[in-house]
């Protein structure tokens, strides 16, 4: 219930300063496992990224923010699982399997951390995602945020961009290594593709 409330009092407020605009919401499968896989450039992703999905969407945060006033009642509200600092990587591969075994959609981002210098291309790709796709055969939904970083300073235009459902093929051929890398680049090739054309 407090998730939906929030939900919409997000949506709402996205809508009316910043004309949030959400394309291809139908590509989001209505059940089972799913990762939506998005680029990060803001601290307002995950808001954002929530509000205009049509399932609710479970996100990993650091534990030290679920401690903070007001945080600490809409982190839990928002779908958000903590981590603790020190076991981080280990943890939240625990807690997205977990997410995922369960059927629900995991929001991730692939560049792991924001990219605070050029939000108009990818920055480090992190392998964590198509990890947890292979490892739950879980279709994962490319997603581009954009603008995200206006918000608050400005009224441009928030977009989000859901891409058709990826199923990652687990070419057994592979090594593990190799296997996550190349189905990294799959996945950010698919983001990286929602990019809309720039005008010469």
């Amino acid at each position: 219930m407090l998730y939906t409330i929030f939900k919409y009092l997000f949506k709402i407020m996205f809508k009316l300063f910043n004309r949030l605009e959400i394309i291809g919401v139908e590509n989001i499968p209505s059940s089972g496992p799913v990762l939506l896989v998005a680029n990060h450039v803001s601290n307002w992703d995950p808001p954002v990224l929530g509000a205009a999905a049509n399932r609710q969407v479970c996100f990993l945060a650091k534990e030290e923010l679920f401690k903070i006033p007001l945080l600490n009642f809409l982190l839990p509200a928002w779908g958000a699982v903590p981590i603790k600092r020190g076991r981080g990587d280990r943890e939240a591969i625990s807690k997205s399997m977990e997410i995922l075994s369960e059927g629900k959609v995991l929001g991730i981002f692939i560049e792991g951390t924001r990219n605070r210098e050029n939000p108009d291309k990818l920055g480090k790709l992190h392998p964590g995602p198509a990890m947890f796709a292979l490892k739950n055969n879980a279709p994962v939904v490319p997603t581009l945020l954009l603008n995200t970083r206006s918000i608050g300073k400005s009224f441009k235009k928030v977009k989000v961009i859901f891409g058709k459902p990826i199923v990652l093929a687990n070419d057994s051929s592979l090594e593990k290594k190799e296997l996550y890398a190349k189905a990294t680049q799959q996945i950010a090739n698919a983001i990286d593709s929602l990019r809309p054309i720039k005008k010469a």
